[in-house]
């Protein structure tokens, strides 16, 4: 903890000193305008360089969620089907399933 005060004690020390030496140019000095250059430069960056690289990127990643979303849907269908089959092949080799059946599927044990 005494490194890090230590260190911003000389942040506070070196920055006084800066505006200590340059008291004419800190007075001149308006934040509002140097925010709205900075926002400006960045609005620029933004649509020359990063929206294009995001877009390409978050496109890319989509596709490979809806990848893996077709991948678990066709393994639920085969799932479902193969639980079709058990049942279908138990109604065929004399299973009965209308004592625990009653018509609604809920007994997938024969």
């Amino acid at each position: 903890m005494i490194f890090y005060a230590t260190i911003f004690i000389l942040s506070v020390g070196g920055i006084a000193a800066i505006i200590r030496r340059n008291r004419e140019e800190f007075a001149a000095f308006n934040f509002a305008e140097f925010m709205e250059k900075m926002v400006r430069e960045i609005k620029d960056f933004w649509h020359l360089h990063l929206r294009d690289q995001l877009l390409g990127f978050t496109e890319k990643r989509l596709h490979n969620v809806r990848i893996l979303a077709l991948k678990a849907e066709t393994r639920l269908f085969r799932a479902a089907k193969a639980l079709r089959g058990i049942k279908e092949r138990n109604v065929q080799n004399g299973g009965d399933t209308n004592e625990n059946d009653h018509g609604n599927g809920a007994d997938l044990n024969h």
